[in-house]
């Protein structure tokens, strides 16, 4: 039943769009004869608000535009600042691209245009100031130098990437949404991240952010606090956990070290929802074990107030 509903949806999205792709490739061909394709148009809500229609530029490969349209072609103003955008977006992907393969990366996929590139890596202890090092050349070598953070995927996830048009503009690929799914979806990945001043990465400070499937994050979660209970039963009988959420933040140079704190309670409070007025600095290993002895902090809240925690 549901691939009928879905069927009939695709259906009516495509008759409903028929007009407006209609009045865009005449608007195309009036402006720019010959430059520019639909691809396609995407029905935009409300329905009332007409439709998105994609265009390829026939001499760009790399370029995609994108013009919304309603009741009446669009104008040439607006025609010709898609294509404009479009040009623009592309001639920044090709710097994008082109300092990372100099760097040695293959941009996978780009989470926003353009934006936040997808590489691959197999990130270990031993690895991660190198890597952290090269990614900052990298961005650094751009010529459009906005501040960004890159996401780094495990190669067996992007050995699996899902890619149904090879021949779609290289800027529809890399932003489809399958293909980012496939690769922030699966399994955990880093995202990198570094200190700017005047449009460039700092030498050195680059830093990797541990980023899980929510189901993985509870299971943490979990296993962080039983084994922070543990430890408090021997070193205060009468603390009880709360909570063990917020930012949890990979040790510096490493990938296999979390450090992060868990609130603790040791006298009664109203309920239904137990605060805690102290917490723990802990560090776990990724399943959420605790490395090393916890550090007390007392007193990081006042009554039902917002923690005071240090920072990590």
């Amino acid at each position: 039943m549901m691939w009928f509903v879905m069927l009939v949806a695709a259906l009516t999205g495509r008759l409903g769009t028929r007009r407006q792709r209609a009045l865009a490739a005449a608007a195309a061909e009036r402006d720019l004869p010959g430059r520019l394709a639909v691809l396609r148009a995407r029905p935009l809500y409300p329905a009332a608000a007409g439709a998105e229609v994609t265009f390829r530029v026939t001499d760009d490969p790399d370029a995609v535009v994108h013009v919304r349209v309603d009741r009446e072609p669009p104008g040439q103003g607006e025609l010709a600042k898609a294509v404009a955008d479009g040009l623009a977006a592309a001639e920044r992907w090709r710097d994008l691209h082109g300092a990372f393969a100099d760097g040695g990366h293959d941009v996978l996929a780009l989470d926003r245009l353009v934006a936040e590139p997808w590489i691959a890596a197999d990130i270990t202890n031993e690895t991660v100031a190198e890597l952290l090092d090269g990614v900052g050349r990298c961005l650094a070598r751009r010529e459009h130098g906005a501040p960004m953070t890159v996401l780094i995927a495990h190669p067996e996830v992007a050995a699996r990437l899902p890619d149904r048009d090879p021949g779609a503009p290289t800027l529809l690929r890399l932003t489809a949404r399958r293909r980012l799914a496939a690769l922030s979806g699966g399994r955990p990945y880093h995202r990198a991240w570094f200190e700017w001043r005047d449009g460039q990465p700092l030498p050195g400070t680059g830093h990797l952010t541990l980023v899980r499937p929510f189901e993985d994050r509870q299971r943490y979660a979990a296993a962080v606090e039983a084994s922070a209970a543990v430890w408090l039963a021997g070193a205060d009988p009468s603390a009880t956990v709360c909570s063990a959420g917020g930012v949890w933040r990979l040790l510096p140079g490493r990938v296999d070290r979390l450090t992060g704190f868990v609130v603790y309670r040791d006298e009664p409070e109203p309920g239904p929802v137990f605060l805690g007025k102290h917490a723990l600095r802990v560090t776990t290993d990724l399943d959420g074990a605790l490395v090393g002895t916890p550090e007390i902090l007392r007193d990081v809240r006042e009554g039902r107030g917002p923690l005071r925690l240090p920072a990590l």
